[in-house]
């Protein structure tokens, strides 16, 4: 574990590092989603290694794993919507009733992120093993739980030359 961790760290540093060398040259800001981009390609390097795909095998995952990301994407972004309509009930100081739309329309996206979830896992099984399957699982939890650990700690390792 301690291996992926520090293996994303350097990847993620070395992605801050990139955009700021970038970022300093130019004045300019670099693309969205570049960093992302990377440590996406990161990612599916790591499950390939992790799951020891064969090219057949491969291609039938990340179909299926590509799918699932586009639309766990378009979920997130309609629940980020609804969340921003919040804001505006605040603002016309709206009745329990409207925020009781809200909070079902925010139930039903919950509701469809864990049946995307629960199918997800239902198609890989026709590609992957169960062995296969179980590792997966536990690599994605853990490399996201590493990529909240690197994303929190940056305010820390940002500071200040003169105080450390």
């Amino acid at each position: 574990m301690k291996s992926l961790r520090a293996q994303i760290c350097v990847v993620f540093l070395g992605l801050i590092a990139v955009v700021s060398v970038l970022s300093a040259q130019d004045n300019q800001r670099p693309p969205q989603g570049r960093g992302l981009e990377r440590v996406e390609q990161y990612k599916k390097i790591r499950i390939m290694e992790v799951l020891n795909l064969d090219e057949q095998n491969s291609i039938k995952f990340f179909a299926r794993y590509n799918k699932h990301q586009a639309l766990m994407r378009d979920l997130r972004k309609q629940q980020v919507q609804a969340l921003a309509s919040v804001q505006a009930l605040r603002k016309e100081n709206a009745g329990d009733d409207a925020y009781g739309k809200i909070v079902d329309e925010l139930l039903s996206y919950e509701n469809k992120v864990n049946d995307a979830k629960a199918k997800y896992i239902d198609e890989l099984k026709q590609v992957l093993t169960s062995k296969q399957l179980a590792e997966y699982l536990v690599f994605e939890t853990r490399f996201q739980q590493n990529l909240r650990d690197l994303v929190r700690d940056i305010p820390r390792n940002r500071q200040d030359p003169a105080t450390r």
